[in-house]
């Protein structure tokens, strides 16, 4: 079944999972703020070969009705986006979003009607050069699921099944974000702060095995960090220490200084950036 699907957020992973829609028989359009309108060939660089796939861009503002709507943007940017983008949704509309972090999920659903939202997590490994080429590290592991209650997967998920990335339909989801969560707090900080890969290795479980199948790739923080661009630190540690833990149920004050350390840091970076770009 063919599906025509808007990308919102055309970076590492947007450009990826463009791809993969593709690929996987659906039609494509990739959503843009830059006024780009037209066909353009992007590239794909697999750790084994090089492929190219000429996808359609659109700018945001264009009037046309969006069924199936693909969020990819930084985190802190999912809220405007879908804003600048609403009116275009049809009243079925599916909206996937697949972002870093947490704490904005809620807002989204409530900007939404009778649209179904359906959120996700990756681990697949994907960096951008330039601005027609995705280097794809690796495939990595993928979990969809409604954000509002447990559902079964809509029909358009049938097709990712037998695709070479691995693709999974969680009725559990949260449980799957926070998870993802806890892995972004240990690694993506580190890693921008101090430059240092090998500290992924101290990181048991899932954590270990995303930094090994990410070996290849570098962590969205870091290069948001080499690249001078805001970080996604508020709704991943931001979440976690200020948000999840202070509102959990019987929870105990927990001490984290090593992770509100980080955070401190980090949050520190991201002001210092936004008072040079305001000057």
């Amino acid at each position: 079944m063919t599906t025509e699907w808007h990308v919102l957020g055309a970076g590492a992973i947007g450009g990826l999972f463009a791809h993969r829609l593709t690929r996987a028989g659906h039609k494509v359009t990739l959503l843009n703020r830059r006024g780009l309108a037209g066909e353009r060939t992007l590239i794909f660089e697999y750790p084994d070969t090089t492929t190219t796939e000429c996808l359609n861009y659109e700018p945001v503002e264009h009037t046309g009705v969006i069924t199936h709507l693909w969020v990819t943007t930084k985190s802190f940017d999912v809220v405007p986006g879908l804003e600048a983008v609403l009116p275009r949704l049809s009243p079925d509309a599916h909206v996937v979003v697949l972002a870093n972090g947490m704490g904005y999920h809620q807002k989204v659903a409530e900007r939404l009607q009778n649209q179904t939202l359906i959120v996700g997590s990756t681990t697949a490994g994907c960096s951008k050069r330039g601005q027609n080429t995705w280097v794809i590290a690796g495939s990595g592991e993928t979990q969809l699921g409604c954000w509002l209650h447990p559902s079964t997967a809509p029909d358009w998920f049938k097709d990712f099944s037998d695709q070479p990335w691995r693709c999974e339909w969680e009725p559990a989801i949260r449980d799957s974000l926070l998870k993802k969560l806890a892995v972004n707090c240990a690694i993506n900080p580190p890693t921008a702060l101090w430059d240092q890969t090998m500290l992924a290795r101290e990181i048991h479980d899932m954590a270990h095995r995303v930094a090994h199948q990410t070996a290849a790739n570098t962590s969205s923080m870091r290069a948001d960090f080499q690249q001078e661009r805001p970080t996604e630190i508020e709704a991943i540690l931001g979440f976690l220490l200020d948000d999840l833990l202070p509102s959990a149920e019987g929870s105990i004050p927990l001490e984290t200084p090593i992770l509100r350390g980080w955070l401190n840091s980090v949050r520190t970076h991201d002001l210092a950036l936004q008072s040079r770009q305001t000057k």
